[in-house]
């Protein structure tokens, strides 16, 4: 990462022009969108170079979205990524013990808080940009 922009500092700026500004108006090779909010993944794609950038959603919890196609069209590419790519038997028990040993914070990941009981409450959070992680409590 280049570059970190707070979006409510640019209250007439759309988050891909913003991004666009920056790059002399050329936008990104690569964009990740973390969140899976339909606006920010069409933001992702908007903010990426016609031709050749790649916009990868990291975000997920909703099961579909609209996508504005016509970027797409010009050449930009639209991946997925569930996990980051992570191979469970090879690569989880090296996370396990980064987690174990303090490496990773991923306290600070966690957004909300729901029981089991209000398990479908968290299913309607993941869809809030706003939501990073929900922690069910059993």
């Amino acid at each position: 990462m280049t570059d970190f922009i707070n979006p409510d500092e640019y209250p007439d700026k759309s988050i891909s022009q913003i991004i666009k500004d920056l790059t002399g108006g050329m936008g990104v090779d690569y964009c990740f969108e973390c969140v899976g909010a339909e606006y920010l993944i069409n933001q992702a794609i908007q903010a990426t170079k016609e031709g050749k950038g790649k916009t990868i959603v990291i975000g997920g919890g909703i099961k579909s979205v609209k996508i504005d196609y016509f970027p797409l069209l010009s050449g930009r590419t639209l991946k997925g990524s569930i996990f980051g790519g992570l191979k469970v038997k090879s690569d989880l028990p090296i996370v396990l013990e980064k987690c174990k040993n303090k490496e990773f914070h991923l306290g600070e990941l966690l957004t909300h808080e729901v029981t089991l009981d209000d398990i479908e409450k968290a299913f309607e959070l993941l869809k809030q940009p706003d939501c990073v992680k929900v922690l069910i409590k059993i």
